[in-house]
């Protein structure tokens, strides 16, 4: 089955984002379409690899920024969509015209003979001056800026599936120039705005101690079970508790978030400082971390897993930081899908008893593993 609409973005982007916004597109358009639909994201720089995906999409969304039009993946996709746009039939009436949603992620002046990103409704609002990423980078997943410009691309995307192009099989597939060419030999190129480096942009990283105290610092990743009265939850600040009492830093939010927070900032911060990522197995975390939850539930556990799905992508040694715990009653099936599907180690624990932690603690304090 073919998809409702795939999302294609430059490789150096901010992928955590790219991945939050295609997710909260997705089920806005569900939403607005009134049906089910599957939807895939199509990230720059895979050569031939996406040429399925957009051959047989109903709707391109693009992320249009200085990244996306220097990326020549991006522009062979482009291309190819673009191509089967001109397959439609010519149409009689007002029918929506069939083109790519164009996303204004960040402020960028498209190559020549390409539109622009268009605004939205309001010229002068965030959105038309700063773009999508700005807004979630300043704003927050929670604004109404942002609210506002999803429900109005959901529903560019619904128009555009109304007339989506015919689908191409490999053997139609010509070769095509990309969409975006290079600049020829001393022609300047088209002058954009310098592309801003995302804060939350994830680097591998070697573990060092918390800075200031010589221990490791230790982020705990995990969702409050519903209906449980409250085990899991205390179950967390158990293991909290003993690693505290061996001289690990740890960082959980029932014992250092103080005064109001802007969470998303104070869990990137966290994350980014932590020497080790501790994941605490439990159904409600595995369903928020996939995004399966309804808007505007359980955003904080699916913004953490985003950051770890980044590492997990990115950096093959992922599993050294990322830590993935198991407490009594619960099991691997429990984690989500992309934290090794069973082929990574894991720790059972029971935070009551402290047994099964001294594993745990040879790995962070760096003494010797079983």
């Amino acid at each position: 089955m073919s998809n409702y609409f795939i999302t294609s973005f430059a490789q150096a982007e901010n992928e955590n984002y790219v991945w939050r916004f295609h997710g909260d597109l997705t089920r806005a358009v569900r939403e607005l379409s009134g049906h089910e639909i599957d939807t895939e994201i199509c990230r720059g720089g895979q050569g031939a690899a996406n040429s399925d995906l957009v051959a047989e999409t109903g709707v391109l969304v693009a992320l249009c920024s200085p990244d996306y039009y220097t990326d020549p993946g991006c522009g062979r996709d482009w291309a190819l969509f673009q191509h089967r746009l001109h397959l439609i039939p010519p149409q009689r009436g007002t029918a929506h015209p069939a083109s790519p949603v164009l996303v204004r992620w960040l402020p960028a002046e498209p190559p020549a003979d390409l539109p622009w990103a268009p605004v939205l409704a309001d010229p002068h609002d965030a959105y038309a001056r700063k773009g999508l990423f700005d807004i979630i980078d300043n704003l927050g997943w929670n604004s109404e800026e942002y609210a506002t410009a999803l429900q109005e691309l959901a529903a560019r995307v619904c128009a555009g599936h109304k007339n989506r192009p015919p689908d191409l099989a490999p053997a139609s597939r010509p070769v095509l120039p990309a969409a975006f060419p290079r600049p020829r030999a001393g022609q300047p190129p088209t002058p954009v705005p310098a592309p801003r480096a995302p804060a939350s942009v994830l680097a591998p990283r070697t573990p060092a101690p918390a800075e200031g105290t010589g221990a490791p610092r230790v982020f705990f990743s995990y969702a409050h079970e519903e209906n449980d009265g409250g085990v899991h939850a205390r179950r967390v600040r158990a293991l909290n508790d003993r690693l505290s009492e061996e001289g690990v830093d740890v960082i959980l939010d029932q014992t250092r978030a103080r005064g109001p927070q802007f969470w998303p900032r104070w869990m990137g911060e966290q994350y980014r400082q932590a020497n080790f990522i501790l994941v605490i197995a439990s159904p409600t975390y595995k369903r928020r971390a996939h995004h399966k939850e309804d808007p505007g539930v359980g955003d904080g556990v699916a913004f953490e897993a985003d950051y770890i799905l980044q590492q997990r992508y990115h950096d093959r040694n992922w599993y050294r930081r990322i830590l993935l715990v198991i407490f009594p009653g619960y099991s691997y099936a429990d984690l989500p899908d992309f934290l090794g599907e069973g082929s990574v180690s894991y720790y059972e624990i029971d935070p009551d008893t402290g047994e099964g932690l001294p594993d745990l603690l040879d790995h962070i304090l760096g003494g010797p593993t079983a």
